[in-house]
């Protein structure tokens, strides 16, 4: 039977091998010159989504958007991860605009979320 911690450790692996280094992005003051913010840089896995298969759920489809899958490892200083958090992925931020949390047994095991630009 899996257990939570054999999927987390599953994720870790195929993350290593096929993921790639993503920042994750937590802005802590509205201003500042640089603004203020908390980051981690961990593994992700990026794909882009289909404009129509999200247009229910967000309004500019000229907007590109991307699911991003990853693991908690690593992420506790910023869990859960909120809208309007930042990913940054090959040296660009984009939004975070639909935070998921997946959990097995009442424990989180990964995290997919929906970002947008």
């Amino acid at each position: 039977m899996l257990t939570p911690a054999d999927a987390i450790a599953e994720l870790d692996r195929a993350l290593v091998e096929t993921g790639q280094d993503v920042i994750v992005r937590r802005y802590t003051s509205p201003t500042g010159n640089p603004r203020p913010s908390t980051e981690l840089s961990v593994r992700g896995f990026v794909r882009p989504v289909d404009a129509l298969a999200i247009k229910e759920f967000v309004g500019n489809l000229a907007t590109p958007y991307h699911e991003v899958i990853l693991s908690p490892t690593g992420l506790s200083p910023l869990l859960p991860l909120l809208r309007g958090d930042k990913i940054v992925v090959d040296g660009r931020e984009r939004n975070l605009e639909m935070p998921r949390h997946i959990k097995m047994a009442g424990v989180l095991v990964r995290i997919k979320p929906l970002v947008a630009g």
